[in-house]
């Protein structure tokens, strides 16, 4: 994966399904070579052979300085955004009293510690490339926008819903969530200057395999009423988030950083 000949790279996490899978395959559909990267190495395989553009999996676990380093090195040296997709949630259902410090730590060396990480290691390299201009016959009629300094990179991280509002028996969850809003904010207005933009996508409930794992462990009423929590009347398509989050990495919005976009069907 040469990166100095002007091909667009996409770094994924939590890329082996899901979001993360959905995102790769429309980056890749975009044009973008993919690093899909995943804690588990067949399913990030399984999504590159979805893929459109060739590309990488890498075996990553984002709890680990170490591996997220490798992974941004098996980037090659230079890639244009990544999408901290990465995420899991509790084991079971509890009030904070009765969770555990296993599972709060787990959760949220996942959720939040991963991203601080993948952020870390991303802008890190970011740093090291030259801002690139936006196409400047897109911009020909907006003349202080063409002497805009150019980008080095674009990051979206996975937060939430659950960081909009409170989470009953999911307190881990929603607390990382909330953690990954705060660090997207303070990232953005570090690196503002540096031409690295980073934003977050909150989704609602999306038919994903851990919504399907989650809605495993509620009662047939507490299934009808999650599914029609969305104003809208569904839950969303990964496919939908996906979008979003190329969007927000593309040179279509380069005064948006530090922003939270929700996609919760009116939530």
């Amino acid at each position: 994966m040469a990166t100095n000949t002007g091909k667009r790279v996409a770094l994924v996490t939590g890329g082996g399904s899901g979001i993360g899978r959905a995102t790769a395959v429309r980056f890749a559909e975009l044009g973008y070579s993919c690093v899909v990267a995943d804690i588990d190495e067949s399913s990030a395989k399984e999504t590159l052979r979805m893929l459109q553009t060739p590309g990488i999996a890498v075996q990553v676990d984002v709890t680990k300085a170490t591996s997220v380093e490798a992974m941004v090195t098996a980037a090659v040296q230079h890639f244009d955004c990544a999408f901290n997709g990465a995420g899991i949630a509790e084991r079971a259902t509890a009030t904070i009293a009765d969770t555990t410090e296993d599972e709060f730590d787990r959760v949220m060396g996942v959720n939040a510690k991963g991203v601080w990480l993948c952020l870390k290691y991303e802008i890190a390299q970011m740093l090291q490339q030259e801002p690139v201009m936006s196409d400047p016959a897109k911009w020909a009629d907006k003349p202080d926008v063409c002497r805009f300094r150019g980008v080095r990179g674009s990051i979206v991280n996975a937060s939430s819903i659950a960081a909009h509002y409170p989470t009953p028996m999911h307190a881990p969850y929603g607390a990382s969530k909330w953690a990954v809003l705060g660090l997207t904010k303070t990232a953005a207005v570090e690196y503002a200057k540096e031409g690295i933009r980073v934003n977050a996508v909150c989704p609602g409930f999306v038919d994903t395999p851990m919504h399907h794992r989650n809605m495993e462990k509620l009662s047939p009423g507490e299934k009808e009423k999650t599914e029609s929590w969305h104003p809208v009347g569904r839950i969303g398509a990964p496919e939908e988030v996906a979008e979003a989050v190329c969007w927000l990495c593309s040179d279509a919005c380069p005064f948006t950083t530090g922003e939270h976009l929700k996609i919760a069907g009116g939530s």
